[in-house]
């Protein structure tokens, strides 16, 4: 028997499982541990662009800082240390990119900005997509979606960017200009952005041709008027920072890709009989955000598979535009059916997982209601233990099991 630690939540799963069964456990590439500020520092030394962070901070005029919210695991207090002597006495105003998700609580504040939320907290904004008062329209993009952002960027010629890049499972990447387009669209921008993630360029770690990316090139294009820097940082499996990138906000993200596939994309000798997938914080806080874990234990999965997700979802399904989708057994039907003519915020998931309940079976251990999992045809386990000791007698005693043990940032590559 071999044991295995899963991580759920603030607690962890103790398994043992056969060792004739496990086809693999899979984690993030394990790199070299680095210094979180040493990396930072060196990242600011070697801008990318003509000017460092410290040179554009050091100019006179307003400068506008875009964070993630807490749904990121990007180490945005960890910068803002690297940066402080040079925040000092300058003008400036935070906007927490949250696109689509709620506002972060109070609690998640403090932890997205560290000790500087004491001296900034009456300087910081929290982007409201349903706010059309907030917005202001900023022309269309190559496909026609109107684009509309929070109107605290016309107030500021420069502006500052603070992301992570992970894989994503139909944008290829976030970070980038994800802090844009999502972050600070309005709402009916993101639904009309979202509707492509059918696509099929629409894929993990795919960039090219991907017209979820293609719209946020075309919102960056909208603000070239403004000067745009950025810090991108690409996180270990411990969310340390292990490669970070400073200057204009599209070198970073370019340079910050190709490290992520070095990190992130892992290669595995096949599909399996039943993938474990588990989604870890902070993705782990609902079902929508679990969907990355999801989306990427599907690609190891064989056809007629089990696809276990392990995620504690602690506040339960996600935003209206997603929850609405497991309210009744036909809900998940009824969303496919009216995205073909009138698309929804939230419709592209109804269509992933009807697909993905075709190829095969998605059971969960989570703390979600069974009754709603029921609705999309989910099967809920209390134990992991149990799931995969069901998973197993119903695939055969020499079934053969993949655990991702990040499954949110890890994209397997079928050698």
């Amino acid at each position: 028997m071999t044991r295995i630690s899963i991580p759920y939540g603030e607690e962890t799963l103790d398994i043992s499982v056969p060792e004739k069964n496990i086809a693999d456990i899979v984690y993030p590439t394990k790199v070299t541990i680095r210094d979180n500020y040493s990396v930072l520092n060196e990242a600011i030394k070697n801008s990318l662009g003509t000017q460092t962070i410290e040179d554009f901070l050091r100019k006179q005029t307003p400068v506008l800082i875009i964070v993630n919210d807490a749904t990121r695991p990007t180490r945005t207090a960890t910068v803002l240390d690297t940066i402080e002597r040079n925040m000092q006495t300058k003008d400036l105003r935070f906007l927490v990119a949250t696109g689509a998700h709620r506002a972060p609580t109070e609690q998640e504040l403090r932890m997205m900005f560290g000790k500087h939320y004491r001296n900034f907290r009456n300087h910081i904004l929290i982007h409201d997509a349903k706010d059309n008062k907030s917005l202001k329209h900023y022309g269309k993009t190559r496909y026609g979606n109107e684009l509309w952002l929070n109107r605290a960027v016309t107030r500021f010629e420069r502006i500052f960017t603070i992301g992570s890049v992970e894989p994503h499972y139909f944008a290829g990447f976030t970070g980038g200009r994800k802090s844009i387009l999502p972050g600070i669209a309005g709402y009916n921008t993101i639904e009309q952005n979202h509707k492509f993630a059918v696509h099929p360029r629409a894929q993990p770690l795919n960039i090219d041709g991907n017209p979820i990316q293609e719209e946020m090139v075309d919102c960056i294009n909208a603000l070239r008027n403004r000067e745009i820097i950025s810090v991108q940082m690409v996180l270990d499996k411990n969310n340390n920072i292990y490669e970070a990138f400073t200057g204009p906000i599209d070198k970073t993200f370019e340079m910050a890709t190709r490290m992520a596939r070095r990190i992130y994309c892992i290669k595995i000798p096949a599909k399996a009989d039943i993938v474990v997938t588990v989604a870890q914080k902070p993705f782990d806080i609902d079902l929508y955000q679990t969907l990355k874990a999801i989306e990427h234990g599907r690609i190891a999965l064989k056809e007629s598979g089990v696809l276990i997700v392990v995620s504690p979802c602690h506040e339960g399904l996600g935003p209206p535009s997603f929850a609405r989708l497991f309210s009744s057994p036909k809900s998940i039907e009824d969303a496919v059916k009216n995205a073909e003519g009138y698309y929804q915020l939230g419709d592209h998931n109804a269509i992933n997982l009807a697909s993905l309940r075709k190829w095969g079976e998605i059971w969960m251990v989570t703390r979600i209601s069974d009754t709603l999992l029921r609705n999309a045809q989910i099967r809920q386990f209390d134990s992991l233990k149990k799931a995969i000791q069901v998973a197993i007698e119903k695939k055969g005693l020499d079934a053969k099991i993949l655990f991702l043990i990040n499954g949110s940032l890890t994209v397997p590559d079928i050698q």
